[in-house]
């Protein structure tokens, strides 16, 4: 980073992190040159000075000589790596509209998907720009990375609350028991619950005598005395462990039947369904004792409050839906939902609960891929190839999202992309995806671009609302993503933003807002524009939150019968499993960030410069491996080649590797391709079947393989 050797005093911008969900308030100081640097906000009335290295060197990032810095037109045919040359906006936007435009004559309008990476999540004018260009454009076929993390929670939650934007989180400031399942807060700060210092509220929990209990394969680094235990389970068998835990609490007679009356529909469905889960018969299938399961079963209920969170270590398996759906009623049996210390809804400025109601009572529809459904928009990622395929894609616009490696199935996507007649990818790097591009189109980051923290809503424990102008003026040629698709919609005279003389791509945004008296200008008028909201009443969530009639939570959804009848069967094969089965779980690290932060210098430690595969040391001995062993990786999907990690958090017969890497054939990254790693990705099931029907939801943990000398 450069220096100003001038005296001026650095301009100052308060801001805030867009890389994951807790957006950790920063100060930005600006010097003429326009050079940043980032520091904790130690005024903002939530966050109070936390934040995570990750963010705080996000200048690295900013400033990147590698960074895609104007808009690029392939020169070659689809070889890769790719040979581009730059154009203007005008030209590349003028040349995509002449293709597209082609292309729906030629192919029709339905020719044309979208797919939406991670990052848009954190960009509050971003899916303005692509929805509008979709519904202009008539694109009917949406793809994205939800069906890869949490598709299963919109789904579930849809079915349980009658919304598909009610996610209850845990009241940590009041719990007495806090239950993690397949979350690592201390690496990814927790998902799908918004708060500062994660760590610090759980530490909270233990300093005033609660209990808090981490459920996970490994011994992560969550979990330490001063932060709660953990129970090692094996992958993929969620769904049984919360099964028993509350047939248990039905066995013992502690359920809070009084909730249950009130609240509930489909009880005694919910009983049937658990009723063959005792604490023994699941033991040997989860790895964990029976009397531990008791022990957890009896404690949840009869603490004096219990609340309970589960990420992506359960969203990722085969059941995910299923096993959301008994996180919810393990809250709701307990009698710790809509409760002081249990789970609640938080709103924030906004209550998107009541404007989540499924649009019907069956989603699925027949396709040649079987039965299917879109959930939060999105068809099922996996099916991506097979749409391109089969020759319903010809032309796909990527938008913050690197499928090629973010997917099950990476040469089968590689394929497909060299058959489009029209690939568009908008981001801030020219990554894989982008290396089988026609256009790659720079994108603004979250320095360059003001924006408001609305993926917040109903997320925090805390809740505030904080607006943030651009720290800086974009560098080069890098545009907003909703300016890129105005310019697309412009140059096919099409009407957009850009017809307008003040273009307000946070117009809907500022319209929500007024529910709760507040506008863009009156945040732009507060101290740090934040405003902070009172803490969240519990009885909001049976209040407005749920929507189903009366405020009743369905307790067995009748839209999940075929799966129950399968979670039987899967439970049969489960108990059948040879004991030296290897089952291959995703593994957070604090140097990485899925694809798109493998090009920080500082990320780069010397233990962090590949993706080795991480193994239980008995396991290794028993397979005759050490930690100077090459080994392969298999099963009937695919075949890497990795370096044995001995890693002793690991229970036995569990291996693990780092999603996001694989950077090999990329000349663009001159860091990530001196260190690419190889894509773990490549042993994930792709295509009809490898997701789950309830939700799309794609099967990315607790896969088996088999682990041989290379």
């Amino acid at each position: 980073m450069s220096t100003n050797s001038s005296n001026a005093t650095p301009r100052t911008v308060h801001t805030f992190c867009r890389i994951c969900e807790p957006t950790c308030a920063l100060v930005a100081q600006v010097d003429e040159t326009q050079t940043v640097r980032l520091l904790p906000d130690k005024s903002h009335p939530v966050h109070k000075g936390f934040a995570c290295h990750k963010g705080l060197n996000f200048t690295e990032i900013h400033h990147d000589p590698d960074r895609l810095n104007e808009p690029l037109k392939r020169r070659t045919a689809k070889t890769v790596p790719a040979q581009f040359d730059p154009v203007s906006w005008e030209a590349a936007a003028q040349d995509i509209a002449e293709k597209l435009t082609h292309i729906q004559n030629t192919w029709g309008g339905e020719s044309v998907a979208v797919y939406n990476g991670n990052p848009s999540a954190f960009n509050s004018t971003a899916r303005v720009g692509a929805r509008a260009f979709a519904s202009a454009v008539g694109i009917k076929l949406a793809f994205g990375s939800g069906t890869q993390d949490c598709a299963n929670k919109f789904a579930a939650s849809e079915q349980v609350f009658g919304t598909a934007n009610l996610h209850p989180i845990p009241d940590f400031k009041h719990t007495d028991y806090f239950l993690s399942i397949g979350s690592n807060p201390k690496i990814s700060h927790a998902s799908f619950v918004h708060m500062t210092n994660p760590m610090g509220q759980i530490r909270d929990v233990v300093k005033r005598g609660g209990k808090v209990l981490h459920v996970n394969p490994r011994r992560i680094e969550s979990a330490t005395p001063a932060t709660g235990d953990v129970l090692q389970i094996k992958p993929d068998t969620d769904l049984y462990f919360l099964a028993a835990l509350i047939n248990e609490i039905f066995a013992a007679g502690l359920e809070d039947a009084d909730l249950l009356s009130t609240h509930g529909t489909n009880v005694d469905a919910l009983k049937s369904f658990v009723s063959p889960y005792t604490a023994e018969r699941v033991a040997g299938v989860v790895g964990i004792s029976g009397d531990e399961i008791r022990q957890v079963a009896t404690a949840f209920a009869s603490a004096k409050s219990a609340s309970v969170h589960a990420s992506t270590g359960i969203n990722m398996g085969r059941q995910g839906t299923l096993a959301y759906w008994l996180v919810q009623m393990l809250s709701l049996v307990s009698g710790n939902l809509g409760r002081r210390g249990g789970n609640i809804y938080s709103p924030g400025y906004f209550p998107a609960a009541t404007v989540g109601k499924p649009k019907t009572d069956d989603p699925f529809f027949d396709t040649e891929f079987g039965s299917i459904r879109r959930t939060a928009g999105s068809l099922p990622g996996n099916l991506l190839a097979d749409y391109i395929e089969a020759g319903h894609i010809k032309a796909l616009f990527v938008m913050s999202g690197n499928p090629v490696l973010s997917m099950g199935g990476e040469t089968r996507i590689r394929e497909a992309l060299k058959k489009l007649d029209l690939l568009v990818v908008i981001d801030i790097y020219a990554g894989a995806t982008a290396e089988h591009a026609d256009f790659a189109l720079p994108a603004t980051d979250w320095l360059e671009r003001p924006d408001i923290n609305s993926l917040a809503l109903g997320f925090q424990p805390d809740p505030y609302v904080q607006y943030t102008d651009a720290v800086v003026e974009p560098i080069a040629e890098r545009k907003p993503e909703w300016w890129i698709f105005a310019k697309l919609l412009q140059a096919m005279g099409q009407p957009s933003l850009l017809d307008h003389e003040a273009p307000d791509p946070l117009s809907k945004i500022d319209r929500q807002l007024a529910y709760s008296d507040l506008s863009v200008q009156s945040l732009k008028d507060k101290p740090g524009h934040v405003h902070q909201f009172d803490e969240p009443d519990p009885d909001l969530l049976f209040g407005i939150a749920v929507q189903h009639d009366g405020a009743k939570v369905d307790c067995c959804p009748a839209l999940f019968g075929e799966e129950l009848e399968r979670a039987h069967e899967i439970f049969d094969e489960l108990s059948n499993e040879s004991d030296t089965q290897l089952k291959l779980i995703t593994l957070r690290t604090n140097y990485m960030v899925n694809s798109w932060f493998h090009n920080a210098p500082s990320l780069k430690r010397d233990h962090a410069l590949d993706n080795p595969l991480h193994m239980n040391p008995e396991d290794a001995a028993r397979l005759g491996f050490d930690e100077t062993s090459e080994v392969l990786v298999r099963n009937d999907y695919g075949t890497i080649t990795a370096t044995v990690k001995l890693d002793d958090t690991l229970r036995s017969g569990v291996v693990a590797m780092t999603h996001g890497w694989g950077h090999g054939d990329n000349p663009r990254f001159s860091v990530a391709s001196n260190h690419p790693g190889v894509n773990v990705n490549q042993l994930l099931p792709s295509g009809p079947g490898s997701f789950e029907r309830l939700s799309s939801q794609s099967f990315m943990t607790g896969i088996p393989v088999e682990v041989s000398a290379a």
